[in-house]
């Protein structure tokens, strides 16, 4: 298995986190997982959560004033901390002073390089001379 990158979003965000995969599949040619889109009816979500975090080298967290306010994507932050995944914060229509005022939520984010999502093109590219470099694509 190649490089398999974790895109954690929420609900209302499912399209735009669909086009971030999208490209960190086509453009780098890392391995995906999105929730929405992987996990069957039936599956024990938490079970398929947790276990595709071990499998995941980075998060992709895209942050936006909604996915905020949705627990799931604090917990799989906090899950790859714990594993040591390379977390990448993907900021749209707000910013780490906006979640750090309205929720603390910094503390997580705070010693993270932030990406904002006019600025997705420099982490593809990072992205993909890591996939390069391992050999993973």
């Amino acid at each position: 298995m190649g490089r398999r990158v974790f895109i954690s979003h929420g609900w209302s965000d499912r399209w735009v986190a669909e086009q971030i995969a999208r490209r960190i599949r086509d453009d780098c040619g890392a391995d995906i997982f999105v929730d929405v889109f992987d996990i069957a009816k039936g599956d024990d979500f938490e079970d398929r959560i947790f276990g595709e975090l071990r499998q995941c080298q980075e998060l992709v967290v895209l942050l936006t004033p909604w996915s905020v306010d949705r627990n799931w994507v604090w917990v799989e932050i906090g899950a790859a901390r714990a594993l040591d995944l390379r977390i990448v914060p993907v900021l749209y229509q707000v910013s780490l002073d906006d979640i750090d005022r309205e929720r603390g939520g910094k503390t997580f984010l705070g010693g993270k390089n932030v990406v904002e999502i006019n600025d997705l093109d420099q982490y593809l590219l990072e992205l993909a001379k890591r996939v390069t470099e391992s050999g993973d694509g």
